[in-house]
């Protein structure tokens, strides 16, 4: 069970309790507390947390906060406080990353090249690691995905040489932000030490950015604290924030060393890279969803409309479900998307985990259907499945496979319509995704009061 199922539970078990007493708040503490420490938050902050929790939890109301309310806010405040984040940079010129073997820089450097690009800046990206082999042809092949310029020097073993060069070079491509990845070790030395400086009194970074792994948990703080002593770094980026359970004990351990976490890395792909935002990250993982980061996914990859009414009353069909599937696998994993809407619980795993692979299978066997069987899903037989299925060229249960994560779709969208309001609909139909998603984004803020 992750952080955000366990901080779930522990909320869900407050909203339940027949009193809001204090041993009802103690009993809300400690599985919070197991919660934290689980994910390999220092014992120290779990029991500051639970302190401020207990005494500030039946102080005076103000507003028209029930008392269940108040503690849930005390509660879900403290949470956000110890996370922390800054922000991202708004207008970075030069961002120098730093960090150990194996946290991601190379990786990270490319998210960020993408990150920026996306918001309007031309971007370009130096290999200042002049130690790992492949590093040169790695942080290249990140540049071109990012749509970023790359320099580089193959061969050249002066890292300070090539900054220098780069710096020139970009400039004259009129780059707006300059991205510089340095060389890592195994350990913060003397000898990395010294090679960041020098990168460093050439580069005159803006920011000075450490990234680290998630999986590190609570020693990020040791590791913060070293680099900033070393070389100054003023924000960090955690990487692998999708597959490790200490990533509350990274969040929570920078938080503490005053290095605030600017952005974290959620997945493999260009795009699973995000600005971190204590309230939206906790919301999101606790299963309340992120539509304000949803907004923004849908902004960057420019959705088409989708009628609403077609989508959320009983006329769904095959066409319209490859299509709405098709429009979300752009913002990125469904699973992800599903997450930010809050709705991945709900969501068939089947459906969550359907890749590239399995949507061109689907796109085959729809466009193997007639406009009748398109439209009206349900005249499907045994007899037209079969025709269907050798027309595509695939197995009949594939055919059924498609048919059931239909269904299943249908009734998802059936259940997600009791969480919109029908002006948000109309928004949906009439300005598109965008719009709509502002629209539930200020119904649900104004709904979870208690939790903001």
């Amino acid at each position: 069970m992750g952080l955000g199922e366990t901080l779930r539970k522990a909320m869900d078990k407050l909203q339940g309790a027949s009193a809001i007493d204090k041993e009802t708040v103690k009993e809300t503490v400690k599985e919070i507390q197991r919660a934290l420490i689980s994910s390999n938050v220092d014992t120290t902050t779990v029991f500051a947390l639970s302190k401020k929790i207990e005494e500030n939890a039946f102080g005076e109301i103000k507003g028209k906060l029930s008392r269940r309310e108040y503690v849930t806010k005390v509660t879900y405040d403290a949470l956000i406080e110890i996370l922390g984040g800054k922000g991202a940079p708004e207008n970075p010129k030069r961002i120098l990353l730093c960090g150990l073997f194996g946290a991601g820089k190379t990786t990270a450097a490319g998210k960020l090249a993408h990150y920026y690009k996306n918001r309007g800046k031309k971007v370009g990206v130096i290999c200042a690691d002049t130690f790992r082999p492949a590093a040169y042809e790695q942080l290249q092949t990140n540049s071109k995905l990012a749509g970023a310029e790359f320099f580089g020097i193959k061969g050249e073993t002066n890292a300070g040489k090539v900054v220098k060069k780069g710096l020139a070079e970009l400039a004259a491509k009129k780059c707006e932000l300059i991205i510089c990845d340095s060389a890592g070790r195994s350990a913060l030395d003397d000898e990395l030490v010294k090679e960041i400086k020098e990168i460093e009194d050439t580069f005159q970074g803006d920011e000075k950015l450490l990234v680290i792994g998630a999986d590190i948990g609570n020693l990020a703080k040791k590791q913060a604290q070293a680099f900033h002593k070393a070389v100054g770094v003023n924000g960090v980026i955690i990487t692998r924030m999708d597959g490790s359970s200490k990533g509350g004990g990274a969040l929570v351990a920078c938080n503490e060393t005053g290095a605030s976490v600017y952005f974290i890395s959620t997945g493999e792909k260009m795009n699973e890279f995000e600005a971190f935002d204590a309230n939206r990250y906790l919301s999101r993982i606790m299963g309340y969803g992120d539509l304000q980061g949803l907004l923004e996914k849908a902004k960057e990859a420019e959705l088409e409309n989708i009628d609403p009414e077609e989508l959320m009353k009983g006329n769904f069909n095959l066409r319209m479900f490859y299509e709405q599937l098709k429009a979300t696998k752009k913002m990125g994993p469904l699973n992800k998307v599903a997450e930010m809407m809050g709705l991945s619980v709900k969501m068939p795993k089947e459906m969550l985990e359907a890749g590239q692979e399995k949507m061109d299978s689907f796109k085959v066997i729809i466009d193997s259907m007639t406009e009748k069987e398109r439209v009206e899903p349900e005249v499907l037989n045994r007899g037209r499945v079969e025709r269907i299925a050798r027309g595509a060229g695939v197995k009949v249960e594939d055919v059924r496979e498609l048919i059931k994560q239909y269904k299943q779709m249908k009734k998802m969208f059936k259940k997600f319509k009791n969480i919109q309001s029908e002006k948000a609909m109309k928004n949906f139909g009439e300005k598109g995704l965008a719009d709509a998603l502002r629209q539930m984004q200020a119904k649900k803020a104004a709904k979870k009061l208690r939790l903001k």
